[in-house]
């Protein structure tokens, strides 16, 4: 009997002690509902906080990336631009040298000028060690550039046709024309040297092509110089002078060739009328006597 009384209340308490605990989870559960959605709501929005600073932080690295990509792309395209024209350059100058093969040429870049002489004076990258010597003329296809005028182991310098001290021997080449002078630089426009001391009749016009005489023993003849754009009467005269644009551009000078050899022949000035010598030749004395 004892012991049924013992089972009863042991069941009775536990059943008890179930329905305390069901309920105070209920209350608990209740208490911390609003407390649980924030802490949800904030470690949310820290996993996207966190999330969006990797993205970020991804993009970052993949925008500096393509950076990287489109400056090595452009400079890529500034090289190829660069080779192209250094090509194009080149291969004007081994089309020139195919049709002057009365010349042996060395061809030099130009590394230096001179900024307080810019038009007068450059350096170039050949030198004695390449077979090149004082008063080898300096051309481009284009035309005459100017002459060597001192000469290293690895490097020369090279006086410009625009130099006021430069003297280039020239003709007018058209051929109702001919007409002969210096052509030498003007210090008052560098870019626009002169053809000097012109008769004031002499025939020569605007847009007449000025080449080299080959008089003088340093430059070949034929080799273009310039363009003749004005013609200008001195004061207080009977002689003018010509304008001439100047065959090379020299603010774009890049390469250049050296005539080191040149087979073109080279003109003879007539020799003045010797005074005739009556006992040499009487008979041509007395005739001469006789006009």
């Amino acid at each position: 009997m004892m012991a049924v009384v013992t089972v009863f209340l042991l069941a009775n308490f536990a059943g008890r002690n179930i329905y305390r605990l069901t309920f105070v989870e209920k209350l608990v559960t209740t208490a911390l509902s609003p407390v649980e959605a924030l802490v949800a709501r904030m470690t949310y929005g820290l996993q996207s906080v966190t999330t969006s600073t990797g993205q970020l932080f991804v993009v970052y690295r993949d925008n500096q990336a393509l950076r990287e990509q489109i400056d090595q792309l452009k400079q890529n395209e500034l090289n190829v631009t660069e080779i192209m024209a250094e090509n194009l350059r080149l291969r004007t100058m081994l089309d020139y040298k195919k049709s002057a093969p009365q010349f042996d040429f060395v061809t030099a870049a130009v590394i230096a000028r001179d900024p307080g002489a810019w038009t007068n004076i450059m350096i170039i990258n050949k030198g004695s060690n390449d077979g090149l010597a004082k008063d080898m003329p300096v051309v481009t296809p284009q035309g005459l550039a100017g002459n060597v005028v001192q000469v290293f182991s690895s490097t020369a310098k090279v006086q410009l046709i625009l130099d006021p001290r430069s003297a280039v021997g020239s003709l007018i080449q058209r051929p109702e024309s001919r007409v002969a002078a210096i052509v030498e630089g003007n210090s008052a426009k560098p870019l626009s040297p002169h053809m000097v001391n012109l008769s004031r009749d002499a025939d020569i016009i605007r847009g007449d092509k000025v080449i080299t005489s080959g008089f003088g023993g340093i430059y070949p003849k034929g080799l273009l110089v310039g363009e003749v754009t004005d013609i200008v009467n001195e004061e207080g005269g009977l002689l003018k002078y010509a304008v001439l644009n100047p065959a090379v551009d020299f603010d774009r000078l890049e390469e250049v060739q050296v005539i080191v050899r040149s087979r073109e022949p080279v003109p003879v000035l007539p020799n003045p009328a010797a005074p005739v010598n009556p006992e040499q030749n009487p008979g041509q004395a007395v005739k001469g006597t006789g006009q």
